[in-house]
């Protein structure tokens, strides 16, 4: 009974101990005061409840919408309060009260104005102003995609704006290998991958081919997709890049050797723009890409969707691009079958837009003086 009775004066002690030793106020009172290491006020109250203090960079303490751990959208407001209202949404620097186009990286008021692409590249409401920095004026057919056709060699090219596909004549070379991947350079030569991995210059005027002294028996680079990309935005100076299942690289047709990027998770066909980007389409992942020039590293990647063709279905496919879409020709395997003609668009849309164009393609090409945009 003795030991019972100490235990509850015991606890009775360390109650009323409890009670004293507790601060004034209640819980809801300590609720409305922000308790946060990075707060250098705890007195300071959070009016709107969002976690934030003015103390603690909330810019609008009447708006539990705006502080800084908010995403910033365009409506005319800094919501994530870092000093800036509708932030950079393309990363070139400029947001979208400067910006003439925030969803393309390469227009904003610091870019160098590009001839003879309809844009406004540096959002001083001059479209191709002259000089344009001693660019070069490309042709009308210099802005086409040409395309090659696998059993007659017939070399075409392609309008996107209507979808139709015009002769320009028949490559003379070759011998019994078959044409493949190729590039289209801002001068109006074609470069032409064969079966047999020989090498060929081709005028997109003529036709006329002739074969280089590319050597894959001296590269051991295999079969490649190929594009040229622009060095730089709007720029005339460009490089020409080569894609195998396992190595981004360029070819250097000074010296006809292949220096390697960086590396690709599949075989890809690869395509630039005038804006320095460069593109590849991954079939074999059902994907398409946007690489680091300098290392192959996926900038942007998205998958094709139920509309692209089953794997075990494809027979040939080409790349290119035109007017901010990408355009990718797929023929199928069965009897009587001819090349699909397919639009990835700036939605990001899959899209089949010709159903069997008569003729097989297996290389496409376009120049960086094509639009990347078209208003």
């Amino acid at each position: 009974m003795k030991s019972q009775l100490f235990q509850v004066l015991s606890f009775t002690l360390a109650l009323l101990f409890a009670i004293a030793c507790t601060p004034k106020g209640n819980s809801n009172d300590n609720a409305n005061n922000v308790n946060n290491v990075n707060n250098t006020n705890n007195n300071t109250t959070d009016l709107d409840d969002d976690g934030f203090t003015v103390e603690q960079g909330d810019c609008d303490d009447d708006n539990p919408a705006i502080h800084p751990n908010a995403t910033e959208i365009e409506d005319g407001i800094d919501n994530d309060c870092d000093g800036f209202t509708d932030d950079d949404y393309d990363g070139d620097g400029f947001g979208i009260a400067d910006d003439c186009n925030d969803e393309d990286r390469y227009v904003n008021p610091g870019a160098a104005e590009a001839c003879n692409d309809g844009i406004d590249n540096n959002c001083n409401n001059q479209i191709d102003e002259q000089p344009c920095q001693g660019q070069d004026a490309c042709p009308d057919e210099m802005k086409l995609v040409y395309v090659i056709e696998r059993d007659n060699k017939d070399l075409y090219t392609f309008d996107p704006a209507t979808l139709t596909f015009t002769q320009v004549g028949t490559l003379d070379c070759g011998g019994g290998a078959t044409p493949g991947s190729m590039g289209i350079a801002r001068d109006g030569t074609a470069w032409v991958l064969f079966s047999d991995e020989t090498l060929y210059e081709v005028d997109t005027e003529s036709a006329v081919c002739t074969q280089t002294p590319y050597s894959d028996a001296s590269t051991g680079f295999g079969a490649f997709g190929m594009g040229f990309s622009s060095d730089t935005a709007g720029g005339v100076d460009e490089t020409l890049f080569v894609a195998n299942a396992t190595t981004l690289g360029v070819l250097d047709r000074s010296t006809w050797t292949i220096t390697a990027r960086g590396p690709m998770t599949s075989q890809a066909e690869v395509t630039g723009k005038a804006n320095g980007e460069l593109w590849a389409i991954l079939p074999l992942e059902a994907r398409m890409v946007r690489l680091d020039k300098t290392d192959a590293a996926i900038l942007e990647t998205y998958g094709l969707g139920a509309n692209f063709p089953d794997l075990g279905d494809i027979d040939t496919f080409a790349f290119a691009h035109w007017g901010g879409s990408l355009w990718v020709f797929i023929r199928e395997y069965g009897m009587g079958s001819s090349t699909d003609v397919y639009e990835f668009d700036q939605d990001h849309n899959f899209t089949r837009v010709r159903e069997d164009i008569g003729f097989t393609i297996v290389g496409a090409g376009v120049s960086t003086c094509a639009p990347i945009v078209v208003e």
